[in-house]
């Protein structure tokens, strides 16, 4: 619109102007209106007027129209109350009348109320038009054209721009308080991330170490079982003190894993199948199965386990081949289970493609780490004509603390989980 108003978007009735203005501001252009009214008629009352209809009552009504069609139309507020101005130089004993104060006012909303300086300018070379030609139409005397020429411009365009400055200034203080807040926000972030950072390099010196050692010395105590020299009662001793080692073996690949990945709002309380549902009804075509024998709970470390691996590889799939199919097959095993996620490329485009982790980002290279804490297995690679992402988890963790990998091939505790896939 010609005004480039954004503070009151227009609305079907947006002639019903005071039914979409809060109470203050309905106080507000009373008040103005009230300032306005007073000096036109401190202008009346001392050019001694003797036509009360046209040179009081009726400027007071375009006034009462003119302030509050200003937060709707600012600049046709501007160019109504011109008008009067452009009337005032009818008046054959001087051209200066009252209403130029109204006039100042309404360029200073219009500046303050409008986006744009391209409108604005318009309303203002309309308005400066409107008084020249009006003081052609009447032929005034060269004082009126000084008038017209010097003080109404000036009445439209400094207090114009005082607003246009008025306005810059809020919302420069509104942008710089916006600025802090996204910063402070960024700053939180990163706070968070190097907290999280710390608890997972804890973790990983946790499993290193202590799951090391304690592997040692259930492998010792297993040795000194087999020695001739000792009593039934010693072997009964080592046996016990053998399976508190892998106890506590389990309970630490259990922190650990834990404290590697902070719980949250995910797999412990959405499940496998919540998540392929969202992912189909987000557009993905995926097909999957879950079968097996295991009839029992899983451990929740499993489950967790096996969500994280759906759900990095179903976001491998949308990224690096949208609009591809996804077959997700999960098989119960006795003491084992495994996932499959197969994704294909679309049906004449390239096959798809996923970063394995070596970019410094935590996609694979992660779920490797967490597979490899519970003791499994995890292959990537290319599949058919598509891509693969395969894991075993078992459900007893092995007392043997798994084997740090490269990041180039498959993360596995020992060769005997290896082989078993």
């Amino acid at each position: 619109n010609a005004e480039g108003h954004d503070a009151h978007p227009e609305g079907p009735a947006h002639t019903m102007w005071y039914r979409h203005i809060p109470p203050r501001s309905l106080l507000t252009d009373s008040v103005l209106w009230s300032v306005l009214a007073a000096a036109t008629g401190y202008g009346f009352r001392d050019a001694g007027g003797d036509a009360p209809v046209t040179d009081l009552l009726l400027p007071l009504a375009v006034l009462a129209v003119a302030v509050p069609l200003s937060r709707f139309r600012p600049g046709a507020a501007v160019f109504l109350v011109n008008c009067l101005c452009a009337a005032g130089l009818a008046d054959s004993a001087t051209p200066a009348n009252a209403h130029v104060l109204s006039l100042a006012a309404l360029s200073c909303l219009l500046g303050v109320r409008a986006a744009g300086a391209g409108g604005p300018l318009a309303v203002l070379a309309a308005s400066l038009a409107a008084d020249l030609a009006a003081c052609a139409v009447l032929g005034v005397p060269a004082v009126w054209w000084f008038y017209a020429l010097a003080v109404l411009p000036t009445a439209l365009l400094l207090p114009w721009l005082a607003g246009r400055h008025w306005r810059g200034r809020r919302e420069l203080v509104r942008e710089g308080w916006r600025l802090a807040g996204t910063l402070e926000e960024r700053q939180h972030l990163v706070a968070e991330r190097a907290r999280l950072a710390e608890r997972a390099d804890i973790a990983a010196d946790m499993h290193d170490s202590l799951g090391h050692v304690l592997s040692l010395v259930a492998l010792r105590a297993g040795a000194l079982e087999l020695s001739p020299d000792l009593t039934d009662r010693d072997r009964a001793d080592l046996a016990e003190l053998r399976g508190t080692v892998a106890d506590a073996v389990e309970r630490l690949r259990e922190t650990v894993a834990v404290l590697h990945e902070p719980r949250e709002a995910g797999p412990e309380a959405d499940t496998v199948e919540d998540l392929l549902a969202r992912a189909v009804a987000s557009g993905v075509p995926v097909r999957w199965e879950r079968r097996g024998t295991f009839t029992g709970t899983l451990p929740p470390l499993v489950e967790r386990g096996t969500y994280r691996v759906v759900q990095e590889a179903l976001t491998n799939a949308v990224k690096h081949a949208p609009g591809g199919g996804v077959s997700v097959g999960i098989d119960h095993g006795p003491d084992r289970t495994r996932v499959s996620v197969v994704n294909t490329a679309v049906r004449g485009g390239r096959a798809p493609v996923t970063g394995g982790g070596g970019g410094g980002g935590r996609g694979l290279t992660g779920l490797r780490e967490r597979v490899a804490v519970l003791g499994g297995t995890l292959r990537t690679g290319p599949y058919r004509d598509g891509f693969q992402v395969a894991a075993v988890l078992p459900h007893q963790a092995p007392a043997r603390p798994a084997r740090r990998t490269d990041g180039s091939g498959a993360a596995g505790p020992a060769p005997d989980l290896a082989n078993g896939r």
